[in-house]
């Protein structure tokens, strides 16, 4: 469940009568099921929404907060996962506890807002707050403790555009949308795949020319998400000659077999597209084939590859699924 929809779940408990509490991690050492800025949200009658980790902290903070949203004060919950709870996972990790009523405003605010915007946590359980981004703030999904505070971006959903209405795209946009990505697709129609527009689908652009898309778009960003998944291979390397040098792309990534992607590279060089040091940087970022190894094949295989890719590049930094380690990328 993303921020934005236990932000909705909270407003929409307050506003039916109900207490509410926001849980949220604001410390978490060693080896933890969820890190800073992990939330869930627990009615006064027991139902929640959202996750802190599952299993026995789970379950505390579940009690806890539904004590807080029932009246009792704010609170911090902390516990050692091991020498507390008797579980395996080996970290610590705090969780406060804020009731939800105080923050009322802050959550219609949160909950009707696209644009960036900072939400800070007193880490005492006092009300949220909500401002203005500024210089030396985190960037998305990367939140810090900041003295007394728990301060994190939010806003600016991460774009994911996606060339190609065809299998995959079919399975990898549903996986794409619940993972809080906003998810453009783009097909030249000729199929009758966009006949009707895919529910995941925030939009739908009835175009594979690279500069009609950026321009309906308004541009591209570090937040775009760029995913060639197309039906046909001249149709590919048209889009990825029109992509590759778009270094203003946090990623790229493009389908198919890895003697694909070297005739695809050739036919670059000899068009001097990926000539020289900038070049060769260009050609390295691309993410082709596209997806992490998972050995997969069909359709519903690859968008969980795929899915999971960009998972990694948004928690990481890098495209690979390096280890269970849990490693923040600097601000």
């Amino acid at each position: 469940m993303s921020g934005h929809d236990l932000f909705s779940a909270a407003l929409r408990a307050i506003d039916a009568g109900r207490g509410a509490a926001i849980a949220a991690v604001i410390g978490a050492h060693g080896s933890t099921p969820r890190h800073l800025g992990a939330r869930m949200v627990v009615a006064d009658d027991g139902e929640q929404w959202g996750t802190v980790g599952g299993g026995k902290i789970e379950q505390l903070v579940a009690r806890a907060a539904r004590e807080v949203a029932q009246g009792s004060a704010p609170r911090v919950v902390r516990q050692h996962l091991v020498r507390d709870l008797a579980m395996c996972c080996g970290g610590s990790m705090e969780v406060v506890l804020t009731p939800a009523a105080p923050s009322r405003e802050v959550l219609a605010t949160i909950a009707g807002r696209a644009e960036p915007h900072v939400l800070v946590t007193p880490i005492d359980g006092g009300p949220l707050a909500v401002r203005p981004p500024r210089d030396g703030d985190p960037r998305a999904h990367h939140p810090v403790v900041d003295g007394e505070a728990l301060v994190e971006r939010l806003g600016a959903v991460e774009r994911a555009i996606v060339f190609g209405l065809g299998h995959v795209a079919q399975s990898l946009g549903p996986l794409l949308a619940n993972l809080g990505f906003t998810v453009i697709v783009c097909d030249d129609g000729e199929t009758g795949a966009t006949t009707v527009r895919p529910a995941w689908a925030a939009e739908l652009v009835e175009s594979f020319d690279v500069a009609e898309v950026e321009r309906l778009l308004g541009g591209f960003s570090r937040e775009d998400y760029v995913l060639i998944v197309t039906r046909d291979h001249a149709i590919d390397q048209k889009l990825l000659e029109g992509l590759i040098s778009r270094d203003e792309l946090g990623y790229l990534g493009m389908i198919g077999s890895r003697g694909k992607v070297g005739r695809f590279k050739k036919r670059l060089e000899a068009r001097g597209l990926i000539d020289g040091p900038a070049g060769e940087a260009r050609w390295a970022r691309l993410r082709a084939p596209i997806g992490l190894d998972l050995g997969a094949e069909t359709p519903e295989e690859i968008a969980v590859a795929i899915a999971a890719e960009l998972v990694a590049r948004r928690r990481r930094g890098v495209s690979t699924p390096g280890d269970w380690a849990y490693t923040k990328e600097p601000a």
